[in-house]
């Protein structure tokens, strides 16, 4: 498997598959490449600590109208990707048509899914079709029906297998596996050995990486703060998911699941109608509702792709001299969270007690 890396995989976890010299210059110029709409709350998942607090039946989400403007905006901004996030965007009676709208547009459709809905063979395809360039993503925290019956209310560890029958269906549609991932949210609950576990499963079993959120205590998650996990797990587990994701034990990303780039290049648009510069980072820079999107884009894109960050001398010490800092600058949603600093440093970051404590932190090149 190892051979078959490429090149976006090898750039340390960025998502903008086949165009990452594009988020790049995107990046440089600061510029949002890509925009996430949540466009539910509803999901059958029941994660337990979901921030989004979202249960099987919709009680919040964005009308067919605001979506649609949504997406004219995105493409006179020369946005490249739609991220549809949720919830469970799929759960949306309309969800094709959506999606089927964004590519006339010219945007590449990128899928968040749980993955429960996959099963259906006739939702499959029509996921296949719509993500043509772009990548799916599934939910499996645990591959353990018992770690995972105890991370979602109702337990449920029979939707593993549905999950996992929906991959197999896109994969037999031609959905490269390179194409699609599987999302997991790390908690103390679930533990590195499990994590670990979970992570080379999908790998070996179906070639899938993992991209491996870490738990924040936000939205409806906020009372679960003692799924917080602390330094030497997280070191443990994310370490584990360099070397699976990357296949080299000199790269690393840190405590992120995604690179700087796409980070940087991104905006969301909550199911309230919320403009943030991350799903996790719940607090918005103003609301589609009351302001439009191209006004509050124009206004606050500089705080939403954190613009200062872009140039790695403003990387708060000691990040700006990681060796690591030309693909990573911490997780955004985690120094909100659990330092009150978006900008700030990344708490959850094992390099920078490293640093602190005298350990090597090599000058990026």
């Amino acid at each position: 498997m190892g051979a078959c890396l490429n090149d976006h995989l090898k750039r340390f976890g960025g998502l903008a598959v086949g165009h990452e010299e594009e988020q790049k210059r995107y990046f440089a110029e600061k510029r949002l490449y890509a925009l996430q709409i949540e466009t539910t709350d509803a999901c059958h998942q029941g994660c337990i600590y979901c921030y989004a607090g979202s249960t099987p039946r919709e009680s919040q989400g964005l009308t067919s109208d605001e979506i649609r403007g949504l997406l004219k905006d995105a493409a006179s901004l020369e946005i490249r990707a739609i991220d549809w996030l949720g919830g469970d965007p799929l759960v949306r009676d309309d969800w094709y048509e959506l999606m089927l709208y964004a590519r006339s547009l010219g945007l590449v459709n990128n899928v968040w899914t749980s993955g429960l809905p996959l099963k259906n063979k006739e939702v499959a395809a029509k996921v296949h079709e719509v993500s043509e360039g772009g990548f799916v993503s599934v939910h499996v925290d645990s591959i353990t029906p018992e770690v995972f019956a105890k991370l979602h209310r109702g337990g449920h560890p029979h939707n593993i297998d549905t999950v996992i029958e929906g991959v197999r269906n896109l994969l037999a549609l031609g959905k490269s596996a390179d194409r699609m991932i599987n999302c997991i949210t790390y908690t103390s609950a679930q533990g590195p050995e499990d994590a670990i576990k979970t992570m080379r499963w999908w790998f070996d079993e179906l070639g899938l990486r993992t991209c491996l959120t870490m738990f924040n205590p936000a939205g409806m998650g906020a009372e679960w703060r003692a799924f917080e996990p602390g330094l030497d797990e997280v070191q443990q587990v994310y370490t584990e998911r360099d070397r699976i994701n990357f296949g080299d034990d000199n790269i690393s990303i840190a405590a992120m699941d995604t690179d700087k780039y796409y980070c940087g290049t991104m905006a969301t648009v909550t199911f309230t109608g919320e403009v943030t510069p991350c799903s996790v980072i719940r607090d918005g820079v103003g609301n589609i509702r009351v302001t439009p999107f191209l006004d509050i884009i124009t206004q606050h894109l500089d705080t939403l792709v954190h613009g200062k960050l872009h140039d790695v001398g403003n990387l708060p010490d000691p990040c700006n001299a990681c060796v690591n800092n030309a693909h990573c600058w911490g997780c955004r949603a985690s120094a909100y969270h659990y330092n009150g600093d978006a900008d700030g440093l990344d708490p959850k970051c094992w390099l920078i007690r490293s640093a602190g404590e005298g350990a090597p932190f090599h000058q990026s090149t």
